[in-house]
């Protein structure tokens, strides 16, 4: 058994190395966010890259108070920021975990980890160069023969990220589904046999994420979630047969 001093030295090491990853992550928010500040002219255009496509390149976003144009760039520099240190804080949450870890869980989590940040990247990617374009053109040009639309600068944002956040959200459902086959509480069979009610659910995600929730919108979104409920149950079946190779090599060695 450890000496209480040891165990108390263990647990003040933990707490120094957790207090050394905060503040590298902290550093790299505010580094992140110091360049997207400086560099807010470029940031919008990303932002505004998408509504110009659909309504012209002279478009603009109005703001309507004296302090909401440095509060809508302050806003935009953090979530710019974050989006930029996000590696840096992802490996320094993983150099904090891994210690922890056997060997065997080391190879198992990293893939898992690198396949996760891909689906995320590929939902945000699917939503600002696909399904927002769309979306923008539905709304901003619905009515536009009854309504003088003026687009406020902090609420553009707001409903860019939460778009954005949405889709890079429900491009996680084949990890999900991983993770729940890898801990054996689902497995493909039971996944094929609830298609028709993942394709309700699917349905009524789509509508209450997306921020638009116009119907194009949400057909663009149920579309590649209905592809990627499909990988999810091929990559349960791959864990399946791994599983089930690991109960045949088990029974041999026991007889």
């Amino acid at each position: 058994m450890a000496h209480p001093d040891e165990q108390r030295m263990s647990v003040v090491d933990h707490l120094g190395e957790l207090r050394k990853r905060l503040v590298i992550s902290a550093v790299a928010i505010l580094i992140g966010t110091a360049f997207s500040f400086i560099a807010k002219g470029w940031v919008f255009e990303v932002i505004l890259r998408p509504l110009r496509i659909t309504q012209g390149d002279k478009v603009t976003i109005i703001t309507l108070s004296p302090t909401e144009p440095f509060m809508t760039v302050l806003k935009v520099s953090i979530y710019a920021g974050l989006l930029i240190a996000l590696p840096v804080v992802l490996w320094q949450f993983w150099a904090f975990i891994m210690p922890a870890l056997y060997e065997n869980e080391k190879k198992r989590v990293l893939p898992y980890v690198f396949f996760t940040t891909a689906l995320f990247l590929a939902g945000v990617l699917f939503g600002y160069y696909v399904v927002l374009p769309v979306g923008l053109k539905f709304l901003v040009g619905y009515g536009g023969d009854i309504f003088n639309q003026q687009l406020r600068a902090s609420e553009y944002i707001s409903f860019v990220s939460l778009f954005l956040l949405a889709f890079g959200v429900v491009f996680e459902m084949p990890a999900i589904m991983l993770m729940l086959s890898s801990a054996g509480i689902v497995n493909a069979r039971q996944l094929r046999k609830t298609r028709k009610y993942a394709l309700v659910g699917i349905a009524t995600a789509s509508m209450v994420l997306t921020p638009s929730q116009d119907p194009v919108s949400m057909l663009l979104m149920m579309g590649p979630l209905l592809v990627l409920y499909e990988l999810g149950i091929m990559l349960a079946r791959v864990v399946d047969r791994r599983r089930a190779k690991r109960k045949a090599l088990a029974a041999v060695e026991l007889e």
